[in-house]
């Protein structure tokens, strides 16, 4: 247990060390939630220590805290510390011999997570910021990304955080940034998270379009059948030339010049023949016709080809979060114009696709779609989700969940009694309690009630929830022979424009003059004769069989309440 407190202390002091100069040049009242790093000036800083470790001072005396209890008295002395634990002092003392393997709070991992917003970006966007997502962070957390400077902040609340990389204006296109952010908490061990954004070509307007197919592939295929390299919108019988280099070298390595045919794009393969793995690696295109000039990327792996890689963003949210934004997913490492279906069900229902989408994977050999729920659904949607996706024979999947955060109504109808005599339907005191509960607090909530075969409607009230978000009426029959009321009866209600149903039955006995079952259409005449009515007759409903019931608003919830 010393153990595990002395490493968290010196991770603290390390912490401290590494960033305290960054932290204490922050203003809290402007420090701003998302990150905005600037980059260095000059393209070698990337190669500078990672941002937010400085090289500590060489002479304790300029600056750095003293570690000599002797010299700093504030200095921990662990003989004159009245409150410092003594092993020996009693039941306080931790026991080096407890046998106990459990970690503490404080040295319990940091739980986050990391993923990049875009796994490709152009030069300018990637100039101008490059965004990221961090989940699971606690409320003083610390962040620190990079390449940049300046690059430390320290979140203001528990949960997720959405940070950008700024001023990376040293990029060019075929370059890969390597993305490290690092997440320190006071206590423990700090996590360091790392992902790579492709940079691909500015757009610069041009109408021409250069592609190749494969994106990626493996060094045997590659020998075998090379690279197709198509620059389309030339015009026809124009020179169309491309040439190939290594990613970050001048020399070329390759080039050929081909007519634009009939189509207005020029076509050639690039075949190395020989070189072995020698050619494993990431290459260059680059192709022009006329004034117009394109450049894309390819690249040989030792593998016979790069699994399928599915990414979606953000890996949690909030429920009014998803139901206005959805989540973006993307599947990379597939063939340029192949199908790419993603899927989406239940991460414990798989088998019940509950939404599904196709699309053509672009030339960066991925495809991208975004899933946003539509229609009712409401609190349903929380839990947990499982995404498969698929391009030719490959196949990647992972999930993604959705929190409750209690922006959304989940109204649920109940119906007391659902089954009773038509001598108790008839009876004032007694009849049907319909009470809808969990809507919004002076929310409108409409109650109706049909015949069985839903050919009539047969009372309609509106009532007001209170401050819990409960409504209720209850319905009788307005005649004095219960016969007529044998049968079933369908109750609909809304709130908020979430619908609910249910029904009730009403039966006959011997005390109501009944046939003893209850069978027969609800609202039939099925006393034979005309029915008297003592209740009040709701205005807008017409006349006959419709008006055999009445009912009270929503106080008889609290009148039911008291009397049970």
């Amino acid at each position: 247990m010393k153990r595990l407190a002395m490493a968290a202390a010196f991770a603290l002091a390390l912490s401290l060390g590494g960033w305290g100069q960054a932290a204490a040049q922050a203003d809290d009242s402007t420090a701003p939630q998302t990150a905005d790093v600037q980059a260095a000036g000059e393209a070698g800083d990337a190669q500078a220590d990672p941002p937010g470790t400085e090289t500590p001072p060489e002479d304790p005396g300029e600056g750095a805290a003293s570690t000599d209890p002797g010299e700093d008295e504030d200095a921990t002395d662990p003989g004159g510390d009245e409150n410092a634990t003594d092993p020996g002092d009693g039941e306080e003392a931790a026991d080096p011999d407890d046998g106990s393997d459990e970690p503490t709070e404080d040295s319990a991992p940091i739980e986050a997570s990391f993923s990049l917003d875009k796994a490709t970006m152009t030069v300018d966007e990637a100039a101008e910021a490059i965004p990221y997502t961090i989940t699971g962070l606690k409320a003083g957390d610390t962040v620190t990304a990079g390449p940049g400077g300046n690059g430390s902040i320290t979140v203001d609340s528990d949960g997720t955080f959405n940070g950008e990389l700024r001023g990376n204006t040293e990029l060019r296109a075929g370059d890969t940034l390597e993305v490290t952010v690092t997440v320190a908490r006071d206590g423990r061990e700090s996590k360091t998270f790392t992902g790579s954004v492709e940079i691909t070509a500015a757009d610069d307007g041009s109408d021409a379009e250069l592609s190749v197919d494969p994106k990626t592939q493996g060094l045997d295929t590659f020998l075998d059948n090379g690279v197709g390299i198509t620059m389309a919108n030339c015009t026809m019988d124009e020179e169309v030339t491309f040439t190939v280099k290594r990613k970050g070298e001048d020399a070329t390595i390759w080039e050929d010049t081909q007519m634009a045919g009939e189509d207005a794009a020029g076509f050639t393969t690039f075949v190395p023949g020989t070189g072995g793995e020698d050619w494993i690696g990431d290459y260059v295109v680059s192709a022009s016709c006329g004034d117009e000039t394109a450049e894309t990327t390819f690249s040989v792996t030792e593998e016979a080809e790069a699994d399928a890689d599915l990414t979606v963003t953000p890996k949690s949210q909030k429920l009014q979060d998803f139901l206005e934004n959805g989540v973006n997913m993307t599947l990379v490492n597939c063939h340029v114009d192949s199908d790419v279906t993603f899927q989406v069900s239940a991460k414990d229902d798989p088998d019940t696709v509950i939404w599904d989408e196709t699309q053509k994977a672009g030339e960066d050999a991925a495809g991208s779609v975004q899933f946003t729920p539509d229609g009712d659904g409401g609190a349903a949607w929380v839990g947990e989700y499982l995404v498969t996706a698929s391009c030719g024979d490959k196949r990647a999947e992972t999930t993604f969940t959705v929190t409750d955060d209690g922006s959304v109504v989940d109204p649920k109808l109940s119906i007391e009694p659902e089954r009773l005599s038509g001598q108790d339907f008839i009876n004032r005191d007694k009849g049907v309690q319909l009470t809808v509960t969990d809507c919004a607090a002076d929310a409108d909530v409409q109650f109706e009630v049909y015949s069985e075969d839903m050919s009539e409607k047969l009372y309609e009230q509106t009532a007001t929830a209170n401050d819990e978000g409960t409504a209720g009426v209850q319905v009788y029959g307005l005649g004095d022979d219960p016969a007529y009321y044998v049968g079933t009866y369908n109750v609909h209600t809304s709130c908020m424009d979430i619908p609910g149903s249910g029904k009730f039955v009403v039966t006959g006995d011997e005390s109501g003059g009944g046939d003893g079952g209850d069978s027969g259409e609800a609202g039939s005449s099925g006393g034979g004769s005309s029915m008297p009515r003592t209740g009040a007759e709701l205005t807008g409903l017409t006349a006959g069989a419709l008006l055999i019931l009445g009912g009270a608003a929503a106080i008889t919830v609290a009148r039911r309440k008291n009397k049970s």
